[in-house]
């Protein structure tokens, strides 16, 4: 998962100075993909990564520089990272890939216009960042586009060519546009996708913290109030509520969210189930058990096709934290399919219609 919503959390705690770096273009394999990015601040703390370590170190000397110049707001560094010999840039490392940074200080416009950007994503609302890039690849001029009636940061510079760019995918990348003659990085700001757990016993605990790790907005709920614990879950949402009913009261799911239920309670599975499978704004549904419990659960009916029972994959978990592990690969394979089949910004946006 982005690191990105991290990076946004420290920017808001910190009145240090601070550089953004994000790659803008990989040729060949590299660890990290457009888009990643990582945060240096002039205390040398850093949040992120964009590499393997083997970038790290001299991005943060290549930061350091930029504060200290007056002229300068950006630059890009690229990195050869193809050859194997300790002599190049790769020391080794053999990434087979060139890997093309933009560093960026962080005033006080940058700053503000990413706390919206946080602010959106909060609400669930996917963001497309547009930054025009000169020739040698600095930034020009940067605005943000949250859909056709909330951009800012330089709105004038999201033309419809810029939009219908942005709109053919939801990767980050740069394209070079005709009618500016400019190139342009394209870069996508998903909301923490969500999860549900339903069930809060102890096995529930590092699938929870893993999870949360992991970067899913984690949402725990237990009929329990003794296992339904602030202490056993930090950092989640504890959902109110001792009847199911009153735990999903103003829920409303949409397709980037993922279930789990493992309370190992079979009533409250099988109400659950009923619930769940009626829903059809959900991404991910899984249930712990086996498949012969499931069919219980269905009074003997045939298990549905998007119903992940048992869930996780078949790596022959055992024990909570393997099984936790198992779940959480699982559940990231959806999201990559689900961003893949559909793109989760395009999805959210009223010019999927227009966009042709």
């Amino acid at each position: 998962m982005s690191s990105i919503h991290e990076i946004m959390e420290k920017m808001e705690s910190i009145n240090e100075r601070c550089v953004l770096a994000t790659v803008i273009h990989v040729e060949g394999s590299a660890y990290r993909k457009e888009g990643a990015s990582m945060l240096f601040t002039e205390n040398e703390q850093q949040i992120g990564i964009i590499s393997a370590g083997c970038l790290e170190t001299d991005l943060a000397i290549q930061a350091a520089e930029l504060l200290g110049d007056n002229l300068l707001s950006s630059r890009t560094i690229s990195y050869d990272l193809s050859s194997e010999d300790d002599l190049s840039w790769g020391r080794g490392a053999g990434c087979n890939g060139k890997v093309h940074v933009l560093l960026e200080k962080v005033d006080s416009v940058l700053k503000e216009n990413l706390s919206i950007v946080k602010r959106h994503l909060m609400k669930g609302i996917p963001v497309v960042s547009i930054r025009i890039l000169e020739k040698d690849y600095s930034v020009q001029k940067h605005g943000f586009m949250a859909d056709e009636y909330h951009t800012f940061g330089n709105q004038h510079i999201i033309t419809d060519s810029i939009i219908h760019a942005a709109f053919k995918g939801n990767k980050s990348r740069i394209h070079y546009m005709d009618d500016i003659g400019q190139h342009v990085f394209i870069q996508h700001f998903q909301p923490k996708p969500r999860l549900f757990i339903f069930g809060a016993g102890p096995d529930v605990r590092p699938f929870a913290a893993m999870a949360i790790q992991t970067g899913f907005s984690v949402s725990v709920w237990d009929w329990r109030s003794a296992y339904c614990n602030e202490m056993y879950f930090p950092g989640a949402t504890l959902l109110k509520g001792v009847s199911i009913g009153g735990a999903l009261g103003g829920i409303n799911f949409v397709p980037s969210d993922s279930v789990v239920m493992m309370t190992h309670d079979f009533q409250k599975d099988k109400e659950l189930l009923k619930h769940f499978l009626a829903c059809k704004q959900i991404g991910y549904l899984g249930i712990l058990g086996p498949r012969r419990r499931t069919s219980r659960l269905l009074d003997g009916k045939e298990i549905p096709e998007h119903l992940h029972s048992p869930v996780g994959l078949p790596i022959k978990a055992d024990g909570p934290e393997e099984i936790a592990i198992s779940i959480i690969a699982e559940l990231i394979q959806s999201q990559h399919q689900l961003s893949l089949k559909e793109g989760l910004f395009r999805a959210n946006s009223r010019y999927l219609s227009s966009s042709g």
